[in-house]
């Protein structure tokens, strides 16, 4: 980390200064898009028995049979009655059953952003100056 130096000698200075750069790291944190998953909306169709009863009408024949007992006599010369069919219709109800296609939902497919802290832990390094002070002694020196 430390970068060798060699003491500069400064103008007007007798004693030579020596400097140093200190560096250390700094911590950058950023974000990054990724693809974590796709998500795709479809129809599909659910086929299910559905039982529904209807009132369903129809006409029947009902016979009634009433005696005669005041009723004019017919003559014996007269000509035999015809003997006309009476033809009634008879109407009944009939189930009729058709499907429809109708829009009951409309289903939206949004996307959210959701922000949230997450701590991010790094060791740092950094450096420090310190100096060693070692003391020579000039040759004629004595202790």
């Amino acid at each position: 980390m430390t970068d060798r130096h060699v003491p500069q000698p400064t103008s007007g200075d007798d004693a030579p200064e020596v400097a140093v750069v200190r560096h250390e790291e700094h911590l950058l944190v950023g974000t990054e898009v990724h693809a974590t998953e796709r998500v795709r909306l479809e129809r599909y169709i659910v086929t299910e028995q559905r039982t529904i009863t209807v009132d369903v009408r129809r006409e029947e024949v009902r016979l009634t049979r009433e005696p005669v007992a005041d009723g004019p006599a017919l003559p014996a010369d007269s000509p035999a009655p015809t003997r006309e069919p009476i033809v009634v219709v008879l109407h009944q109800e009939q189930v009729v059953v058709s499907k429809r296609i109708v829009p009951v939902e409309r289903v939206t497919l949004t996307v959210h952003t959701v922000a949230e802290d997450r701590p991010v832990d790094a060791v740092l390094r950094h450096e420090e100056a310190t100096t060693d002070q070692v003391t020579t002694r000039g040759p004629g020196t004595r202790r």
